[in-house]
């Protein structure tokens, strides 16, 4: 990871080219064919910051965090979501609350930046979170039209949707965590949902985009 200073929040839409030349590439050069991929861990329940920020002593990475255990890559874990009913409604839902994700049985999602974070951070810097991708696909048997719609809100405000968006948070002090925040995910329809998150800090690091799987109704 560099430490360059960010140019400005980009806003580009840019649904997972790169990642499909890239897969693309390997397969044209025997890679695929030769290396095997270590397979994402389903979640169903527990708490998980599942956008997680961390330091690894020369720049910032995107991952997540399950249970408070250990920062792991961003796919190290998919999220499962079922069709469930509750406070918040019912449908495809992660609450915000954990007490409504565990009467829900389903995860307990946030985003949250490492201690490691502390290393490059003080109480007057920032953290923005960027959604620069949403890919859908229909479960199967299913059309992929109407697109699958995802919305991510606290408290009636909405952080993000299909159309991405940002959402910067304080650095905080006294707790281990630099921010800690939960949230509402909403989702429209049955599908895998892969949504890409980026993030810069108001000192000057970046870290590079990082994709995060739902599985939804499935």
């Amino acid at each position: 990871m560099q430490h360059t200073a960010p140019s400005g929040l980009r806003r580009i839409w840019r649904p997972f080219v790169g990642a499909a030349v890239a897969a693309v590439a390997a397969i044209s050069m025997g890679i695929g064919a030769t290396t095997a991929m270590a397979a994402s861990q389903d979640i169903t329940s527990g708490h998980i910051d599942v956008v997680s920020l961390n330091y690894d002593g020369t720049g910032i990475e995107l991952g997540s965090n399950y249970e408070d255990t250990a920062w792991k890559p961003a796919s190290t874990y998919d999220l499962v979501v079922p069709w469930t009913t509750g406070a918040s409604g019912t449908g495809y839902i992660i609450p915000q609350t954990h007490a409504e994700a565990i009467s829900r049985n389903v995860p307990w999602a946030g985003f949250s930046g490492d201690e490691s974070l502390r290393d490059i951070l003080t109480n007057n810097d920032t953290v923005t979170v960027t959604l620069t991708g949403v890919q859908f696909t229909a479960k199967q048997g299913e059309s992929n039209a109407p697109n699958g719609n995802v919305t991510v809100s606290q408290n009636g405000q909405v952080w993000f949707d299909q159309q991405g968006g940002s959402h910067s948070f304080a650095v905080t002090a006294g707790d281990d965590e630099v921010f800690h925040e939960h949230v509402k995910w909403v989702f429209s329809r049955a599908g895998t949902y892969n949504l890409t998150f980026e993030s810069h800090t108001s000192n000057g690091y970046v870290a590079s985009p990082q994709t995060y799987t739902f599985k939804v109704g499935l």
